[in-house]
């Protein structure tokens, strides 16, 4: 007699990030983030597509949540309504919060956003996450082979600002290398920054280490960020694993937005 043995399996996925695992088995959104520019008093609607690509009709729910970077840049998830930054009561939902999808289905979903006459523009950039879940799970497996039951929660970012403002700044505040005390590898390199803009930042920072004993260069992967304002961010840039000994000279360029704004950054080490 042939067992199979069931999971039940919750995947939350923000941003669609890792979604190719489960693409064919839970509901699909996009975009990933949308984008409200409205003065006060104005209104203005977005639109998310929700997809299910099985054969079996499904149950979708969206709830609403506020949300926040940490110094990582990781999503920190709150209730609705309790962050400085929220403008979760200012979302409506249509044609509702709950609606059945059935197979190979795909709704267009409004998301209308309603700014008060009197909302608090000490405040730049209000924001809020909308969250998609699967209320029907369906069957798996995992890369194991496993029988699994899945029901996915995908996460939506909200990002509202006033039209006027526009103004994107970025600050570097410290720039270090942290050696590993494990001498398991070479350490990495930090670069601290707070967003002094106006708007949310979508950056990428490109880093290059110089051997000044030797003259020869490195280029490191380049590293993206998302922030708001306000945020005081850290990026950690491992170093290469075989790193020779010397002097180095390293440096951090970090551009960011819609004019290729930059700031470059440079560090002497030894190792």
């Amino acid at each position: 007699m042939k067992i199979r043995r069931y999971f039940f399996t919750v995947v939350s996925i923000l941003l669609l990030t890792n979604l190719q695992l489960f693409a064919q088995d839970g509901i699909m959104v996009g975009p990933s983030r949308i984008y409200y520019k409205v003065d006060a008093g104005g209104m203005g609607t977005q639109k998310v597509t929700v997809t299910n690509p099985s054969d079996k009709a499904m149950d979708v729910g969206i709830a609403i949540n506020d949300w926040a970077y940490n110094a990582l840049g990781d999503n920190l998830s709150f209730n609705p309504g309790t962050q400085p930054t929220t403008c979760a009561d200012w979302i409506q939902i249509s044609p509702g919060a709950f609606f059945t999808l059935q197979a190979k289905e795909k709704k267009v979903v409004n998301i209308m956003l309603n700014v008060p006459q009197n909302a608090n523009k000490d405040i730049p950039v209000h924001t809020a996450m909308l969250y998609f879940t699967q209320l029907t799970p369906v069957d798996s497996k995992s890369p194991n082979g496993a029988m699994m039951k899945v029901s996915m929660r995908i996460g939506i970012k909200l990002y509202h600002s006033f039209s006027q403002q526009e103004e994107r700044d970025i600050d570097i505040t410290d720039f270090k290398d942290v050696a590993d005390s494990t001498k398991s590898n070479a350490g990495r390199l930090e670069l601290a920054f707070q967003n002094k803009s106006k708007v949310w930042v979508e950056g990428k920072v490109n880093w290059e280490l110089l051997n000044t004993q030797t003259g020869e260069k490195q280029k490191l992967d380049d590293l993206n960020f998302y922030s708001l304002p306000g945020d005081n961010r850290i990026l950690k840039q491992p170093l290469p694993v075989k790193l020779a000994k010397g002097k180095y000279t390293a440096t951090a360029i970090v551009t960011y937005g819609n004019k290729d704004e930059l700031k470059i950054a440079e560090l002497e080490f030894e190792r």
